[in-house]
């Protein structure tokens, strides 16, 4: 039976833009944190980023003045990765996108962690199978990909590698619902995980219109924000399917496989008319576009 694993104390090893970002969600939920970098002068930059950072949630009341001042104050400098990871329960790597320079880190992460702590990476794309490979411990070994920044951004996508133990798994899920986010665990380890390849058709298509003179940069950007990505931060590609053409579903779910099963299992659609989930639809996507400014705050006095 899975059994939670009590977790306090954090370690972030690398204090660069992911890293720090992770220093400041996980202080601002109350966990201690130690946070080691190679570069003193990347550390350096990493206290001032997270100083403005709190500051900018609390002035947004995310959190108190108060509160911030005692985030700030949970993150601690170590200039040893052993003494960083020492008595740590849960450790997050985000360090360079190299496979050579990951392997060293985990492998120095494994040796001097405590045995029940979760070594996780911030990896965008790498193969935990791969890592793991260099730890005595590989079981506890997994990828916990967020989305910049990490402290704002609720996507994290949890990946784990060939050796990595179901228990490791559920622990991070857990641990990333307690931080607010919203973790989807990769079913099929593969590279670049699955929101970056689905990122990667849009970059690809968005190359190829600016090159072909379509449009420019700057309205590529402004077609996206100002239309589908409106309706991205409620709902995707197969909401946005079933919005557009809901008659014709069930044919379309008959010749589709696992779409279909896809479809029948869609916890939003459950229990909800067509007429039910439009009304969710638009009273979300007012909301969205008064916050941006494209519909007035409220209505207007006769």
């Amino acid at each position: 039976m899975f059994k939670e694993h009590k977790i306090k104390n954090i370690a972030c090893i690398g204090a660069g833009i992911i890293g720090h970002s992770w220093a400041i969600l996980f202080a601002m939920k109350g966990y201690s944190v130690n946070i080691y970098d190679i570069n003193e002068e990347s550390i350096k930059s990493a206290f001032l980023r997270i100083k403005v950072a709190l500051n900018l949630c609390a002035e947004k009341k995310l959190i108190e003045e108060r509160d911030a001042e005692e985030a700030y104050n949970r993150v601690k400098v170590k200039l040893d990765i052993s003494k960083a990871v020492s008595d740590a329960d849960y450790v997050v790597e985000s360090t360079l996108e190299n496979y050579d320079v990951k392997k060293k880190i985990f492998r120095e992460m494994d040796e001097a962690a405590p045995e029940e702590a979760i070594l996780a990476s911030s990896s965008s794309g790498l193969l935990m199978s791969i890592i793991q490979k260099v730890t005595e411990k590989p079981e506890r070994c997994i990828v916990a990909h967020p989305f910049n920044p990490p402290h704002l951004i609720p996507l994290v996508e949890i990946v784990p590698g060939e050796c990595t133990s179901e228990t490791t798994v559920k622990q991070t899920v857990l641990l990333m619902k307690r931080l607010g986010k919203v973790p989807i665990v990769i079913r099929k380890e593969v590279s670049g995980y699955l929101a970056n390849r689905l990122q990667r058709g849009i970059m690809q298509q968005a190359n190829d219109i600016v090159n072909s003179g379509i449009a420019n940069v700057e309205d590529v950007d402004r077609a996206l924000s100002a239309g589908p990505g409106i309706r991205w931060a409620i709902y995707g590609k197969y909401l946005q399917d079933y919005f557009n053409a809901p008659s014709h579903l069930m044919r379309h779910q008959q010749r589709s496989g696992l779409v279909a099963k896809g479809y029948e299992e869609y916890g939003l659609l459950k229990g909800k008319s067509f007429e039910d989930m439009v009304r969710w639809r638009d009273s979300k996507l007012i909301d969205i576009l008064r916050v941006l400014g494209h519909l007035p705050q409220s209505e207007t006095k006769k």
